[in-house]
């Protein structure tokens, strides 16, 4: 029987080792899909190089890890499972935002009308900030107040812009993606894995986004000069991972999740999402040990 399935995985390169430190799948794990599906493909996928494991145990209750260069999906579980995903919805609004956006340096005063829930804010009511600033704080610290703000500054009204991000989605094929804020505090944000990985590969190929979500520290002064310094919300560019970018996201209705984009030593990239982690730690364990068993288990 082991022969007969080794075969068929093997034949679909499906297999792959386990890390030493982590808990190694088994074939009663049901609500993994290990089926190869490609997203699009212009080089060769990866393969693995031997077949001892399905992969890791996570926490998440939706997981998909993308080969960057081939566009292959490496593993996935319940990959297209239509989930919230809470503030990864920033990287649609500043997507859509630098297609409008009005300038870098232009000023903007924080207004209660930004004030929504969430984490505390890092920039106050009154204070004048550039555009910069703003587009920073809402990918780096997750900050809604921060990207109320900035579509604000667009001088596009709220429901017209949250159209624009569906339009998007639209235009991207994301067909199970849908927008109902700007933030992802609504749980009528959706998506599923696959395409959040489409979104994230889309948004981290943009400079300007890569370059917020790369950063661990923001300093920034307002226009009173006082000085503001902002922490990433995203702990696996701690890690000893070389983690390229990425994006958090929490509401209680989605639970933990993450997207991020990792470069193996010989360069080759990967990105990895989960979605319903358990905690806020399990949520960056899951994505850490998934990220390092692919590569660690593929031939580039």
């Amino acid at each position: 029987m082991w022969e007969v399935l080794a075969t068929i995985f093997l034949s679909l390169n499906l297999i792959a080792a386990p890390l030493n430190f982590a808990p190694v799948l088994s074939l009663q794990e049901q609500n993994v899909n290990l089926t190869k599906q490609e997203l699009s493909s212009s080089s060769k996928a990866p393969q693995k190089n031997n077949f001892d494991s399905w992969g890791v145990k996570i926490t998440a209750e939706s997981a998909a890890i993308l080969d960057l260069a081939s566009g292959a999906i490496l593993w996935q579980k319940n990959a297209e499972e239509v989930r919230s995903l809470a503030s990864i919805t920033k990287l649609m609004t500043t997507l859509v935002f630098l297609e409008h956006n009005p300038g870098w340096n232009k000023s903007v005063t924080m207004q209660i009308s930004d004030e929504v829930g969430g984490a505390a804010p890092n920039i106050l009511r009154g204070e004048t900030v550039t555009v910069k600033d703003l587009f920073y704080a809402g990918l780096i610290a997750s900050d809604n107040n921060a990207i109320n703000a900035l579509v604000r500054s667009t001088g596009i009204a709220k429901n017209d812009f949250i159209k624009l991000m569906n339009q998007k989605a639209e235009s991207l094929g994301l067909k199970n993606t849908h927008f109902e804020d700007l933030t992802g505090l609504t749980d009528q944000n959706h998506s599923t894995a696959l395409e959040i990985l489409q979104l994230a590969k889309i948004a981290l190929e943009n400079k300007d986004i890569q370059a917020a979500t790369e950063k661990r520290i923001y300093n920034f002064n307002d226009f009173s000069g006082r000085a503001h310094k902002i922490f990433s919300t995203n702990k696996l560019l701690d890690s000893y991972l070389d983690i390229i970018a990425g994006k958090t996201g929490f509401i209680n209705s989605a639970g933990y999740c993450l997207v991020s984009e990792a470069r193996s030593k010989d360069g080759h990239k990967i990105i990895g999402v989960v979605l319903g982690s358990k905690t806020h730690e399990d949520r960056f364990q899951d994505l850490k040990i998934l990220l390092a068993w692919t590569l660690n288990n593929f031939n580039w």
